[in-house]
């Protein structure tokens, strides 16, 4: 802004420039346990707005971050200092320090190190080749925050936990649900919680692979193995992921020749190269996803029953979206911040707008969510321009609140009072879901659960 009245601009602060310059993390707490001081780097990390905890408890920090502070608030309450580390869904691995102020009345200092980054940069000053990919700040802000996801959403943190706890035990895991709904990022995450930052995570989808190329690119090749082959061998994908996570995407899309060579590496781990004559042991996890149902696949001899049992260990059910509404307004929020960082003028969206994205069932779940919202910010707002989809119910515009109260028309004929009373119930219903434009609406305005909505609406059997 610029000087009025012949008043100089204020000056920036030297100090606060040279700790945001830091390339580490840093906090600092005072004596009453409020944050004095989040350095940028800090934030990034943290995943938080350093304006809106500055001055402020530290209980903010971690309600408002994305890492797990547990072990550092246990080292705060105890007054100890020493090292921990954090992970998060953005960031992976951060090492922690946490060291107390002996000075005056006390406090801390927190510093915080993205372990990716640190060992980026440490290849880069050694001159080590690149092994790995560092996700760019607005990479990070573009990944799922599940830490907050599952604040808001008790189901989604409890079917995080079991994966958890089922890679923690060494188990194999299968995410299942329909096409859209994340399987891949909670597959990312999981890698992220158990393993280092320099594990490889190497994502195979299984149905973009042609089925003639599917056991060279999945266990590899040696020399002269086919026509056409690298003078040199190849290295599969499977060894491309050794002593990290191979995520088997859409696995229900495995050719059925190649599914016994599949099962004999999950039952013992040894792997044999196309043309090759010396197994050897790989060691690895294996996370797997699919939107079919394989066991009715096996059904029908598409898929062996005894490769499933082999993956699906645990199982991962994951709720389409329209069966967590309440993770709508989060990811709106986080999508549209996303869309912001490359608009000069930022999106807001409007309160009718967001009725109706809240109404919406969303069939392609997360991803169509996602898609929406591009494409609003393209087109903008205008009831033309809106995808068809998001269109308002002409009734909608007919409906006034009388009609949600105006009672069925009785027949000529005497009826049981049992069928009358849900006549009258199924009109009431039916009026709130076309002035509501959703049965989760309809619900959420009558009072009651979507359940009975579902069940008073369904189609009675002749």
């Amino acid at each position: 802004m610029p000087a009025e009245h012949g008043q100089p601009a204020a000056k920036a602060n030297p100090l606060s420039e040279a700790l945001d310059a830091l390339p580490d993390g840093l906090v600092v707490i005072g004596p009453d346990g409020r944050i004095q001081l989040c350095n940028r780097e800090a934030a990034l990390i943290a995943g938080v707005d350093p304006a809106s905890i500055v001055g402020r408890p530290y209980a903010a920090l971690v309600a408002s971050s994305s890492l797990n502070w547990t072990l550092v608030t246990e080292m705060l309450e105890a007054g100890r200092t020493g090292n921990a580390m954090m992970r998060g869904d953005s960031v992976g691995a951060v090492f922690v320090t946490v060291r107390r102020v002996r000075s005056g009345d006390g406090g801390a200092v927190i510093t915080l190190r993205d372990l990716a980054v640190f060992d980026h940069a440490r290849r880069q000053a050694t001159g080590r080749r690149e092994q790995s990919h560092v996700a760019t700040t607005p990479e990070r802000r573009l990944r799922p925050d599940f830490a907050r996801q599952r604040r808001i959403s008790p189901y989604l943190d409890r079917i995080i936990s079991r994966g958890e706890r089922a890679l923690l035990q060494g188990a194999r895991l299968i995410i299942t649900g329909e096409s859209g709904v994340g399987k891949t990022e909670i597959a990312r995450h999981l890698h992220s919680f158990v393993a280092n930052a320099t594990d490889p995570f190497v994502a195979v989808n299984c149905a973009a692979i042609p089925e003639s190329l599917f056991e060279s690119e999945l266990f590899g090749y040696e020399k002269g193995a086919f026509t056409g082959a690298s003078g040199e061998g190849k290295k599969g994908l499977i060894e491309t992921a050794e002593g990290g996570t191979l995520f088997l995407d859409e696995v229900g899309e495995i050719p059925p020749p190649l599914q016994a060579k599949m099962l004999s590496f999950l039952e013992d781990g040894m792997l044999l190269r196309v043309g090759g004559t010396k197994p050897r042991r790989v060691n690895l996890r294996i996370i797997s996803a699919t939107n079919r149902d394989l066991l009715q696949m096996a059904k029908e001899r598409k898929f062996r029953l005894d490769l499933y049992y082999r993956l699906a260990v645990v199982n991962m059910p994951i709720k389409p979206l329209r069966e967590v509404p309440e993770l709508v307004d989060h990811l709106i929020e986080r999508f549209v911040g996303a869309i912001n960082q490359r608009r000069s003028l930022p999106m807001k969206l409007s309160d009718d707008l967001m009725e109706r994205l809240r109404a919406y069932s969303y069939p392609g779940n997360i991803r169509e969510l996602s898609n929406l919202l591009q494409q609003i910010s393209v087109l903008g707002e205008d009831e033309d321009e809106l995808p068809r989809r998001l269109a308002r119910p002409p009734q909608a515009e007919a409906e006034t609140e009388t009609d949600i109260a105006k009672p069925a028309q009785p027949g000529t004929e005497d009826r049981p009072l049992r069928d009358s009373v849900a006549d009258y119930e199924r009109s009431i219903i039916d009026a709130a879901i076309r002035k509501h434009g959703s049965k989760r609406k309809a619900a959420a305005a009558l009072g009651v659960d979507i359940g009975t909505i579902v069940r008073k609406t369904k189609p009675q059997e002749p």
